[in-house]
């Protein structure tokens, strides 16, 4: 059991991660998966939200996605809109349409991402059968529609689907860097003897948040329940790529964990009996929730300033990994006692 095991308790179930130091607000729901999903089902309607289920099925490159990426650099720049800032136009049969500069840039940064996504998968198996993510194509920013906002709509859409598709870029390299490749990712891309890729733009790739799989890039992560991981090949390299993972454990009649039915593949994320004990008593003995309980940790999830809207452009509350309040992070290293010739202040006594 490690020492730097973080143990939290919500809903009466016990979460603990061995690189991650908060949780989420919202724990997000995780449908079954299914390969049918990832394709968008919303109906063509501008007001009514986008589906996200295609976004959760797309395992395993769905944990790598950026929290907050970066589109000031001359690869992704073209990608800095919002919603209120993508500009249509009117074709010729009188529909709404992206502009056919963004279309452009965006056409043009899709081949090339799809050209890297090919190269750096060459020769490497994709888990559990699973499909590559579609491209952005697909999902409509080179559609008319009647509506200008549902143009903007669906635009917004393909603008989350190239997200997905650098964040499995971003996969294909750890799983090379993490298997030891004799090969280097960028040489990959440069030495092509058909279609080389120019080598400042590959160095512009390996400091954005495709290639930077330091911390300095904070990505979603991901849940899984104790009694089954189906992320069993992947779990290795996120832990030692620091992607966040959290382990949710179901407490017992006894308030305990029932060691016997976890997942052998997660039996370093069991908690000691004392790591559970001490995130219990203060909900025992009713300590308020103030800013001493549940500070949360912006440097690990690296929540923007902006509070509306997640790295997929989403509503944060859809995803749920805000960071507006959470249960402070318990480790299993023993706490030092308090000094008695200096007493706790009684909670919002004004007292220092």
């Amino acid at each position: 059991m490690s020492n730097n095991l973080c143990v939290v308790l919500r809903d009466e179930q016990v979460y603990t991660s061995l690189t991650a130091h908060s949780l989420p607000d919202v724990i997000p729901f995780e449908p079954v998966w299914d390969p049918r999903d990832d394709v968008d089902c919303s109906p063509e309607d501008s007001k009514r939200p986008l589906s996200t289920c295609w976004a959760y099925s797309a395992r395993p490159w769905f944990p790598l996605i950026p929290r907050n990426p970066t589109f000031d650099g001359p690869i992704f720049g073209c990608l800095n809109h919002s919603r209120f800032s993508l500009l249509t136009e009117v074709d010729s049969n009188g529909k709404y349409i992206l502009h056919h500069d963004i279309r452009e840039a965006w056409v043009a940064l899709e081949q090339k991402l799809l050209w890297c996504l090919e190269r750096l998968g060459a020769g490497l198996l994709v888990p559990w059968g699973t499909k590559l993510p579609r491209p952005p194509t697909s999902f409509g920013y080179q559609w008319s529609h009647a509506d200008a906002n549902l143009a903007k709509k669906v635009a917004i859409r393909s603008w989350d689907a190239f997200l997905l598709i650098a964040a499995t870029c971003s996969w294909h390299i750890m799983t090379r860097r993490c298997h030891g490749s004799s090969r280097s990712w960028t040489s990959i891309l440069t030495d092509d003897p058909n279609y080389p890729i120019p080598a400042e733009w590959v160095l512009e790739l390996s400091r954005s948040f495709v290639g930077d799989l330091t911390t300095s890039v904070p990505r979603t992560g991901v849940l899984v329940s104790s009694k089954y991981c189906p992320w069993e090949g992947q779990l290795p390299m996120f832990e030692k790529f620091s992607i966040p993972v959290w382990v949710r454990f179901p407490r017992n009649a006894s308030g305990g964990i029932d060691a016997s039915a976890v997942d052998f593949t997660l039996r370093h994320y069991i908690p000691s009996q004392v790591a559970i004990t001490r995130v219990t008593e203060p909900i025992q003995w009713g300590q308020p929730d103030d800013n001493t309980w549940g500070q949360p940790d912006d440097n690990t999830w690296g929540q923007s300033d902006n509070k509306s809207q997640g790295a997929l452009g989403w509503d944060v509350s859809a995803l749920g990994w805000g960071q507006a309040g959470g249960e402070q992070p318990v480790s299993d290293i023993p706490e030092a006692h308090a000094d008695p010739s200096f007493p706790i202040p009684q909670p919002h006594s004004g007292q220092k």
